[in-house]
């Protein structure tokens, strides 16, 4: 009993208990929203508000307010924990996160969840999306990496287009061909070498990757040609780049270069990687449109899922919401009232 009771209280048992809260909680949903859809789909009203009930082609009542599920908990760590395996069943879109972070951040996301749409403005150079949460938008978030290929040839990249990082395996059957370091599974916490795009923090400088370098390929917005770069400062933009060794900020998202029938599959290595709007500093070089050019736009998306820090849940109206799930038991009668009232 007390080897039980002190494997209870460590770290592993917790991981195994998130695990199969998520799990439940996919389950639950995946089920609720296949359910809602052989009842005919959802019914939002015209201002993009649930409404609280139809009514079924036989008159009989049936609730077809849009899925609407939040995932409560009063651990920080659990709710990371375990909205980490729901972000292994959806797509990030799908999921709205009141965790942490500031005020205009969380009202953000709160819309999002609520409205199922997205506010912001596209990046004219990478094509990349910058949520507006109130805040002047000036330069792109967008992470961009700058690359190198075996040839010497340097270039920038989105993120989208790594295929994998390229192992130790891959990395000594390439004949050469591969560049830079291979990458360890072990740093990506056991994921596959294709979920390295995935997070940033997963990323290091020197790395061996893979790529898919098709200049036309339709998932990704049409580069600039080089004559157009030279007309937004593309020349002096090399000039400070040679200047600093190419250590520093500058670079730009010129055309990819020719790989022909292997395009599809380039070894390059990582030399570093930032925000869009830093390769193409306004301040610097770049005389090119900025997001202030751009104007706002609403872009529809699947938001079926708040993670809600118990922290950060005064005062919300959550009428609208169909399903919680608490990852905890609730003790105070008073506060499990509170939280239960707004659903």
């Amino acid at each position: 009993d007390l080897l039980l009771s002190e494997y209870l209280g460590t770290d592993s048992f917790q991981s195994l208990v998130d695990e199969k809260q998520a799990q439940y909680i996919v389950e639950a949903v995946k089920r609720e929203r296949s359910e809602l859809n052989a009842r005919g789909g959802s019914i939002p009203d015209d201002s993009n508000a649930p409404i609280t009930a139809a009514t079924s082609s036989n008159n009989v009542a049936c609730d077809r307010r849009p899925i609407k599920v939040v995932v409560y908990s009063q651990s920080h760590s659990n709710l990371l924990s375990v909205a980490e395996y729901i972000y292994r069943s959806f797509q990030a879109e799908n999921i709205a996160e009141l965790t942490e972070g500031k005020i205009a951040d969380m009202a953000y996301e709160l819309g999002r969840f609520r409205n199922s749409y997205k506010e912001g403005k596209k990046c004219r150079i990478c094509g990349g999306w910058n949520d507006y949460n109130g805040k002047k938008l000036i330069g792109c978030r967008r992470l961009l990496m700058e690359v190198c290929d075996a040839e010497g040839r340097t270039f920038l990249i989105e993120p989208e287009r790594v295929n994998r990082a390229v192992g130790q395996v891959e990395f000594n059957e390439s004949n050469n061909g591969a560049v830079g370091t291979p990458v360890d599974m072990i740093r990506l916490g056991g994921a596959p070498l294709s979920d390295y795009r995935i997070s940033h923090k997963n990323w290091q400088v020197g790395d061996s990757l893979c790529i898919n370098a098709r200049g036309d390929h339709p998932l990704f917005q049409k580069r600039w040609s080089h004559n157009q770069w030279a007309a937004y400062g593309s020349d002096r933009c090399m000039e400070l780049a040679e200047k600093d060794n190419f250590q520093g900020r500058d670079g730009f998202l010129g055309p990819l270069p020719d790989y022909e029938e292997r395009c599809d599959s380039v070894h390059v290595k990582l030399n570093k990687w930032q925000v869009c709007g830093k390769f193409h500093g306004k301040n610097r070089w770049y005389l090119g449109p900025t997001l202030e050019d751009v104007d706002l736009e609403k872009e529809l998306q699947d938001v079926f899922i708040l993670l809600l820090d118990a922290k950060l849940s005064h005062g919300l109206d959550l009428s609208f919401v169909t399903h919680l799930f608490l990852l905890e038991p609730i003790d105070d009668a008073a506060l499990l009232e509170q939280v239960t009232s707004r659903a």
